[in-house]
């Protein structure tokens, strides 16, 4: 198997978190009258997961591949 270039492992892996925070969006909304604090971490993982995925595209277009 061929080895994946950087912008290829990149776009592969966002499009895994961005399913994931779709995930955490809905699982966040499930305990929006229930718990604000479990609601509130479960947010603040949705944007972690943001700032990685920016920092994958940054490395990625650095590395020119």
């Amino acid at each position: 198997m061929a080895t994946r270039t950087a912008r290829q492992m990149a776009g592969a892996q966002k499009r895994t978190l961005k399913a994931m925070q779709a995930k955490l969006l809905d699982m966040s909304a499930d305990w929006d009258e229930v718990d604000q604090f479990l609601m509130g971490e479960l947010n603040d993982l949705r944007e972690k997961i943001g700032q990685i995925m920016k920092a994958m595209s940054e490395v990625s277009e650095s590395a020119g591949s």
